[in-house]
């Protein structure tokens, strides 16, 4: 459909039954070089006897750049591929053994382009009547029986395959069209794309791409919008007769023409919606991909994981380095994430290499023994080097600050300081390197004398050269919707929580164990950040919940977010948390340790107490390390309550009443955001029906108000009278209130300490 992104290593499995793509560690290739080995991709979990559907494909490949397989046994090629030969794409049919056969033999040819290999393999059990386009991740189901243009968009939108709806087909580039004509033997298909709304403007009508227009005047060319793909035949599109509705594959060729609604045509139903095979949530359908180099090409990709109800589309991620004792933009360029978290951030590297805190002194035939090799000693597991220190006179070089040595063609590495308090500067060359010593073609500078070598080499010192250290720094899209976002992260639930782990004995005093039972949550329940969790972060939690006083000083993304490193992340437990590092940051620094760097990064919330937005810790060795469900409900008792919402105009006033009933829940806490169009409508005030002593809230935000209430005695319930009455003043006469107000963001916590859903009626 679209230009593709894949990113590194990713794995998506939907239903857990186990079976699994896995990719191989990413490499470097050699430019212009043909039947570099490319395997490493692995089929798990099938059935044994199942015919699979597996699909190999590079993305975006530069100039000859291709693979092969060389063992295609068993293996069948999908209609519109063939087997052998080099491919930029194959889709095949086979058993799970037979593919990774194929797939052990996969080599790779690169071009002389320096730059990413990107390739991706795809498996699900094969659909019959379903075909698969390795580019996009997308499933085609041709439909052979003739429909009108209408009756084919309305029919293919009420299909279903493997968990998504179904849509017209669009065709969006060559690769695509080329697809359908490989795939579907008819001719002249209807696929998405009229001008039934205005002449010759020419419009996709249903998928993703909905309402994009390609063309604004007919004739083969004339008005084709740059950047857009278009395939008419000569003369077309014409409107001979009332054309308004396009097909592909015209009278069996490759190319399009305009038809009227009356012809009867096959058509091609299309399902999924992004444009990234590794984004796809086909339901028993998986996936994974990995991003070699063609040559040297120093990589950053990062796996961010925000755990669920966050939409990672609506972040994107910009590169820093720190340099001046400040984190200066590499440039003004920001990447989307993917819709799993996913994002490279290699163009946005500063890869200019700084002077780091070491020295490498490399050797050069000399005339005098300036240096003695010692045997290996096990003890120490290598060599000790001993440098005459006047090798470093008028260098300014500390003996110190030598990290790495090359001498001559027996040992070029890191090394480490044995002593340098004496004459001779000592250090330690790892390994054993008697054959390296032996066999060297130096053997006219080496002396040998009880064991040690004397060593004729003269020294020259020169500044390790490293990377600038680097930071990844994430953005929210949109300041309002984050405001939105955040009001949902912490809500009636995080704050009930954090009352009930401080009270002793559980909230009533009478209970153990229901508290907080992460080390995550204590983090962001330590709402001052101290290191303690006590009763002052419990209210400040509550200031925010009723609109006193925001747990932060603003509402910018640095100062909500918190990220870790994963295996930062996980380590945290109920006993060590108050140790490790709590501050909100939406820049997280990482270290070029290699050319291809992969950073996973978790993410987690100031407040964020039940961990509702937040990722979760995946160390099963960690005790305590998993967020338990506190719900103590049978099975038989819904996990919701109703509200009941009601607006009507009453003399000069609009009043919108919300009426609660818990159903049979313990109901503890409420909390409701009642967005409202502050145009035309100016906030009142709040009244409240509710049984004993809640804190009951309302706070006018200027475009919602913030309404609920949360018990944190245990003397009562909230019950059936729990009613919120929301008063406003029309600026100016109104006819109706339709539209004018609308719930958003719903919380509601019962006695256990269990989110329960809130069902509007």
């Amino acid at each position: 459909m679209r230009s593709i992104l894949v990113t590194l290593f990713l794995f998506i499995s939907f239903l857990g039954f186990g079976q699994s793509v896995s990719a191989p560690d990413s490499k470097s290739f050699i430019p212009s070089t043909t039947a570099q080995d490319g395997s490493g991709f692995v089929l798990s979990g099938f059935t044994t006897t199942s015919t699979l559907l597996a699909s190999i494909s590079l993305i975006n490949p530069s100039t000859n750049t291709t693979f092969y397989l060389t063992t295609t046994t068993g293996l069948t090629a999908a209609s519109g591929f063939t087997l052998s030969g080099n491919k930029t794409r194959l889709v095949v049919l086979g058993t799970m053994a037979d593919i990774n056969t194929a797939l052990a033999s996969l080599k790779i040819n690169t071009g002389s382009v320096v730059g990413n290999v990107q390739l991706s393999v795809a498996a699900t059990v094969n659909p019959v009547g379903y075909f698969y386009n390795g580019v996009n991740g997308h499933f085609y189901r041709p439909i052979a029986t003739g429909a009108t243009y209408t009756n084919a968009r309305t029919l293919s939108s009420q299909q279903t395959f493997k968990g998504q709806q179904g849509y017209l087909v669009t065709i969006t580039s060559a690769s695509e069209d080329a697809f359908i004509f490989a795939n579907v033997p008819q001719s002249s298909i209807w696929f998405a794309l009229t001008d039934e709304a205005s002449e010759a403007r020419w419009t996709i009508d249903a998928g993703p791409e909905n309402g994009t227009l390609i063309k604004i005047n007919n004739g083969q060319t004339n008005g084709n919008i740059p950047g857009q793909y278009n395939n008419w035949a000569a003369g077309e599109p014409n409107n001979s007769g009332n054309e308004d509705y396009a097909v592909t594959k015209w009278g069996g060729g490759s190319q399009w023409n305009d038809l009227p609604n009356n012809f009867s045509c096959a058509y091609v139903v299309e399902f999924g919606t992004w444009t990234n095979p590794d984004d796809a949530t086909f339901t028993e359908f998986y996936t994974n991909s990995v991003t070699h180099s063609n040559g040297e090409v120093l990589r950053a990709t990062f796996n961010v994981d925000f755990g669920t109800n966050v939409d990672e589309t609506k972040f994107t991620a910009k590169g820093y380095t720190y340099t001046n004792n400040n984190w200066n933009i590499v440039n003004g360029t920001a990447r989307q994430l993917s819709g799993l978290g996913k994002v490279d951030l290699t163009s946005l590297l500063d890869t200019n290499k700084i002077a780091g805190s070491g020295y490498r002194a490399t050797t050069s035939a000399g005339q005098v023994e300036w240096a003695i090799i010692n045997p290996y000693d096990a003890n120490l597991g290598g060599h000790q080097l001993l440098i005459d220190e006047r090798e470093f006179d008028g260098t300014g070089v500390s003996p110190n600050n030598v990290t790495s040595i090359k001498l001559f063609d027996i040992y070029d590495g890191p090394v480490s300081v044995y002593s340098v308090s004496g004459w001779w500067k000592t250090y330690v060359m790892p390994g054993n390197l008697t054959t390296k010593i032996t066999s060297s073609t130096f053997q006219s500078q080496l002396r040998l004398q009880d064991g040690w070598y004397g060593t004729r080499a003269e020294f020259t010192f020169s500044p390790i050269l490293a990377y600038k250290p680097h930071g990844m720094e994430l953005t929210h899209s949109n300041q309002t919707e984050l405001n939105t976002l955040y009001n949902s992260i912490v809500g009636v639930s995080d704050v009930y929580l954090a009352f009930k782990e401080l009270a002793d004995g559980g909230i009533f005093g009478n209970q153990t164990g229901l508290g907080l039972t992460n080390g995550i949550q204590y983090l962001n329940a330590d709402v001052d950040g101290n290191g303690v969790f006590n009763e002052s972060d419990t209210y400040k939690l509550l200031q925010h919940l009723t609109g006193v006083q925001p747990l932060s000083q603003s509402t910018a993304l640095t100062y909500l977010m918190k990220l870790y490193n994963k295996v930062d992340y996980d380590a945290v437990t109920p006993s060590n948390w108050g140790t490790k590092f709590n501050s909100t940051r939406n820049l997280i620094p990482f270290t070029l340790s290699s050319l291809n760097n992969t950073y996973n990064i978790n993410v987690t919330w100031l407040g964020d107490v039940n961990l509702s937005h937040s990722a979760q810790q995946s160390v099963s060795s960690v005790s305590s390390n998993s967020v338990r469900s506190m719900s103590v409900m049978s099975n038989s008792v819904s996990n919701e309550v109703n509200v009941i919402m009601m607006g009507e105009i009453i003399g000069n006033n609009v009043i919108v009443t919300l009426s609660v009933d818990p159903l049979q829940q313990e109901l503890v806490g409420t909390q409701f955001q009642l967005n409202y169009d502050n145009t035309t409508l100016e906030f009142k005030k709040v009244e409240f029906t509710t049984k004993g002593n809640p804190t009951n809230f309302g706070t006018d935000k200027g475009t919602y108000v913030k309404i609920g209430s949360l018990i944190t005695d245990g003397s009562t319930l909230l019950d059936k009278t729990t009613e919120y009455k929301i008063t406003f003043v029309p600026k100016n006469g109104i006819q109706s209130i339709l539209g004018l107000t609308s719930i958003s963001a719903t919380d509601a916590v019962n006695k256990a300490g269990a989110t329960l859903k809130i069902k509007m009626k």
